[in-house]
């Protein structure tokens, strides 16, 4: 009974023995990453995640820390690969983290059988930039996610679309200075379409509707250029306003025209309840009147002059050719206006101040002329006139 009990209580410890030995021989023979339990949770994102250069990884070593790198972060290199002693270069770029841990638990166990490789994906920062018809945010427009893998609709959400200013069928993509990618936000959402992935320094612009609803009113306005509308067409006598109206008397306001891609149309905005209108990328031109002043008087060259904007005194003075130097009486100057209002003017201290519109009139007076000759026969004259008297008074 003893000798039983002795056999079983040496047996029982050997068989134990034989089983952890078969066990340890199958994970040196045949690694397999099914049996490999590790206990360095993933991040969800990561499991179908292709590594990409920027990313970096900690690996793990069971039973040799020396390979163990105490947890060292071991970046992917530019050229993809990544530099591990032992086993040495391993492409990594392309690769989800199973499959890397798969690659290097092959190199190790070629070198140390026994050993079992874990590889954890490093929390990643995404540094992706949106602007446009976004909300501003107070750090500015770049977006930092700390995730394995962007897509478009994350960073879009993260922005904040400005939904009543965003045009949301052309939201472009950039990478490397180049659109690689023009989506519509609304056909990603509604369809089953896959979302599109982004890069690490991607741009994400979300266009204003303002940009794609533009008109443009030219010509003799007081601040020609572009301008955003809201509505699919705007009368034209409101396209005048939004440029800050016409410029008084130099516009000729009969004769502009609405200019399409196709052809000008003639509109008259002098007239109330005006039909013809704006669509986006039309132009409302606006022509110029012929403005004239009037400069006689003691000048040179006395005539009408065409003016396309206020002109100072001393500019319209050159107009005619400049003072006479022999008759003007530069400090006697009569400007009338178009409404008939006169004022007396000193060139030589109002040149450079005041201006002539439209069918205002500047006179230069001509200064007061001695006759020496006519002096010297009314003086022959009345000394005549004189020694008459006195020798028969």
């Amino acid at each position: 009974m003893y000798l039983k009990a002795y056999f079983h209580y040496l047996l029982l410890p050997m068989i134990i023995l034989v089983q952890f030995s078969i066990t340890t021989s199958i994970f040196a023979d045949e690694p397999s990453n099914e049996n490999i339990v590790t206990d360095n949770p993933q991040y969800p994102e990561t499991s179908t995640y292709k590594l990409q250069v920027g990313d970096s990884i900690v690996v793990t070593v069971d039973g040799f820390p020396e390979y163990t790198k105490d947890r060292i972060p071991v970046p992917l290199q530019l050229d993809g690969f990544i530099s591990y002693p032992l086993i040495g270069l391993v492409k990594a770029s392309g690769l989800t983290v199973s499959e890397l841990q798969a690659q290097m638990q092959k190199r190790f166990t070629k070198k140390l059988p026994s050993a079992r490789v874990f590889v954890t994906l490093m929390q990643p920062k995404r540094y992706i930039l949106v602007f446009g018809a976004v909300e501003p945010k107070a750090r500015g427009n770049v977006h930092v996610f700390e995730t394995g893998q962007v897509y478009l609709v994350q960073a879009l959400a993260a922005a904040g679309i400005n939904y009543e200013l965003a045009d949301l069928s052309k939201i472009s993509v950039l990478r490397d200075g180049k659109v690689i990618k023009t989506v519509d936000f609304q056909e990603i959402i509604e369809s089953n379409e896959t979302d599109f992935p982004l890069k690490n320094y991607d741009v994400v612009i979300v266009p204003s509707i303002y940009q794609q609803r533009r008109i443009r009113v030219i010509g003799a306005v007081v601040a020609p250029g572009f301008y955003p509308i809201t509505n699919q067409q705007i009368p034209a006598d409101q396209a005048l306003k939004l440029a800050g109206g016409s410029r008084a008397d130099f516009a000729d306001l009969k004769q502009s025209e609405i200019i399409t891609d196709t052809d000008n149309t003639p509109v008259d905005l002098t007239m109330e309840n005006i039909a013809a209108t704006l669509s986006p990328g039309d132009t409302l031109y606006v022509p110029l009147a012929e403005a004239k002043i009037s400069v006689v008087g003691a000048v040179d060259k006395p005539a009408q002059y065409v003016i396309t904007e206020p002109t100072l005194l001393r500019d319209a003075v050159a107009m005619a050719g400049g003072l006479d130097e022999e008759k003007a009486n530069p400090k006697k100057c009569i400007l009338t206006r178009a409404n008939g209002t006169q004022e007396e003017l000193n060139f030589n201290t109002v040149q450079s101040e005041v201006y002539l519109h439209p069918n205002d009139q500047l006179r230069i007076l001509e200064r007061t002329r001695i006759d020496w000759r006519v002096l010297s026969f009314a003086a022959s004259l009345t000394n005549v006139i004189v020694t008459v008297w006195l020798r028969y008074r």
